[in-house]
């Protein structure tokens, strides 16, 4: 992984082989980034998706194996019990165009994986919300 800041936007190369959300989180961890949002693009070979399931409050995944192009990579970070938390959606391109996507997992960069990570001044904590079943946002003030 390889990185440059200036002011609160992050630049974050994640490379071959490396895992996303575990070095993204390692990087909030490092920096101390308790709030923001990110976007990001490029091609992994390896992903676990999920798609939560309301009704009976679970998380339904799948893991693909196989290149796929990053179309989309967006989410926020937060955290919960004093750690990092990422929360990320992707989707993701396959080798005959078709597209995956869902709540990001983990997944394992092929070529590259370039991201924005936008910092923002506050700390923003996440809670269980019993009634739906997940980690959301809490004491959201000012």
């Amino acid at each position: 992984m390889k990185s440059a800041k200036k002011g609160h936007t992050h630049i974050i190369l994640i490379e071959r082989g490396e895992k996303v959300i575990e070095k993204l989180t390692e990087y909030c961890r490092e920096h101390k980034i308790t709030a923001g949002f990110l976007t990001g693009i490029g091609a992994v070979d390896e992903a676990e998706i999920a798609h939560y399931i309301v009704d009976n409050k679970e998380y339904s995944s799948t893991t693909l194996s196989e290149p796929m192009e990053i179309a989309n990579m967006t989410g926020n970070v937060a955290t919960m019990d004093g750690e990092p938390y990422l929360h990320c959606h992707i989707t993701l391109g396959k080798k005959d165009f078709t597209l995956a996507g869902g709540h990001l997992k983990e997944a394992r960069v092929h070529a590259v994986c370039e991201v924005y990570l936008v910092q923002v001044k506050r700390k923003l904590e996440r809670a269980k919300d019993e009634r739906i079943g997940l980690n959301v946002w809490k004491d959201l003030k000012g």
